[in-house]
């Protein structure tokens, strides 16, 4: 479930106010009640001389093919050399709840020119995001009170009562999308989206989430997909337990890296200091005495600063999300916390909180909690204070506890994929701060053939970060090489 707490600290990054012109979606009814092949009516992008956009009609639930649509906002960038085009390229930025067609319009900023010479790189606004039929509710996410860590039993029941509170306002407000927002039916939008640009196979970049996305295509459709590169790999097979406790600790161990970075880093604002011990003490101080922000939803909490560190340790160095979202940001950030000014840690009042609820019900149509009882969330509580001293359990998967009162059941809970006969390639960061090295093993053996690159470093993600996997990522899609080392900085 990546992102749904970097909603607090990134919010709309990349959407660049760039948004699609939508081409009229082919939905009309045939004169003997079938209906036509999925098509678009492609137009060119705002903001992009090269990228087309469009929308694309699907059903809303695929067991109902004739039944009610939905459109989804779809773009796609030409190869720049065509005729040395080796196919589409599907791609997923993450999240869930992050769209793909910024990313397409920002191609340039985005992706090798290696890819965009040799591909027609193609994405979605998924269902619920962005500029397709969106997901949008009376109930906000996060209010005054809203707390993921309660600590009396009234705190617990007002946690249960909210969620239920927001995903009923949901229903009443979107009806029946709410609960096929899953990963299997974006996956099968996908499919519609190849017939429309009438391919007969696709590859895939899928990142983060999109390490689900993709192999949950491959599973449903292994002849229409050439090939895979899986990045920063999401394990999606684990009782929810296990998840957040691998969570926990690999978030914990990147916090501790960042403040072993800031000893010997002159970028680092808190150079010089103990910064787990200022860290702490700081959290501590917003619990007692939470930090007032003009035009926020509530003045910031410990909470608030545990959760919105963990979205600055995504990438070490400034990335595609701007100098903020850096270490060298949280340092910042930190620092004019200590100040006084916790803005950077703050949720806006002006901002919607439409991207919040899509991010939690499609994360409530993927994730079971196993997290039920007052009793419960004592000992999770615990579990995290014991893995994580200094974030105490903040991880994204913590969110799944804001689904605990969610009134419907996740329609695509945890489970095993089993993908064969799809070259697939998985690469994953040693040091990965929201997922789990291990995790892209498991997800490898998932996979049938797949392989495996390691990268040894820091952060979230490796084709934004590393030049060395992006050219082993490009030579695998472009001519399906495997890399000659396991191994890659």
């Amino acid at each position: 479930m990546r992102h749904l707490s970097r909603a607090l600290v990134l919010g709309t990054a990349l959407l660049l106010a760039t948004g699609p012109v939508a081409g009229s979606a082919q939905a009309q009814t045939r004169p003997d009640g079938r209906r036509p092949s999925p098509s678009v009516d492609w137009v060119p992008c705002p903001g992009s001389d090269v990228a087309l956009c469009g929308t694309l009609a699907v059903p809303l639930d695929w067991s109902r093919p004739r039944g009610e649509r939905i459109s989804l906002a779809v773009a796609r960038r030409p190869a720049d050399d065509p005729q040395h085009r080796v196919g589409t390229l599907f791609y997923n930025p993450g999240g869930p709840g992050d769209g793909g067609v910024a990313y397409v319009v920002a191609a340039e900023q985005i992706f090798s020119a290696t890819l965009r010479a040799r591909f027609d790189i193609v994405a979605m606004d998924p269902r619920g995001v962005g500029e397709s039929t969106p997901v949008s509710c009376a109930e906000p996410v996060v209010t005054p009170e809203f707390t993921l860590w309660p600590r009396t039993e009234q705190q617990f029941d007002d946690l249960v009562a909210h969620s239920r509170a927001v995903g009923e306002s949901c229903l009443q407000d979107v009806g029946p999308l709410l609960g096929h927002l899953d990963t299997v039916s974006v996956a099968r939008d996908h499919e519609a989206l190849r017939q429309a640009l009438r391919v007969r196979q696709v590859s895939w970049l899928g990142i983060s989430y999109g390490t689900q996305l993709a192999p949950n295509y491959a599973e449903l459709f292994p002849r229409r997909t050439r090939a895979m590169v899986l990045d920063a790999a999401l394990e999606h097979s684990l009782p929810e337990v296990l998840q957040v406790a691998g969570e926990i600790r690999t978030v914990e161990d990147s916090f501790n890296r960042f403040a072993r970075w800031c000893d010997t880093d002159a970028t680092c604002a808190l150079q010089g200091q103990d910064v787990g011990a200022v860290f702490d003490a700081l959290v501590a101080a917003a619990d007692e005495s939470p930090l007032p922000v003009e035009g926020a939803v509530r003045a910031v909490t410990g909470e608030d600063i545990r959760m919105g560190t963990i979205g600055r340790l995504t990438f070490p160095e400034p990335s595609i999300y701007g100098p903020d979202v850096s270490w060298a940001g949280l340092s910042r950030a930190l620092q004019a916390a200590l100040a006084g000014d916790a803005a950077a840690f703050a949720f806006p009042a002006g901002v919607p909180q439409s991207g919040l609820q899509a991010r939690a019900g499609i994360g409530c149509m993927e994730y079971v909690p196993q997290v039920r009882t007052w009793e419960q969330m004592r000992q999770r509580i615990e579990m995290g204070r014991q893995l994580a001293p200094h974030l105490q359990g903040a991880s994204e998967t913590w969110w799944v506890n804001a689904c605990i009162g969610w009134p419907l059941e996740a329609a695509n809970p945890p489970r095993l994929l089993d993908v064969r006969d799809v070259p697939a390639l998985v690469v994953h960061a040693t040091h990965d701060p929201s997922l789990p090295y291990e995790w892209a093993h498991s997800l490898a053996a998932q996979i049938q053939g797949s392989h495996v690159l390691t990268r040894e470093g820091d952060g979230h993600t490796s084709y934004y970060t590393s030049q060395c996997a992006r050219e082993a990522i490009d030579a695998f899609l472009v001519d399906l090489v495997v890399p000659q080392q396991e191994v890659c900085g």
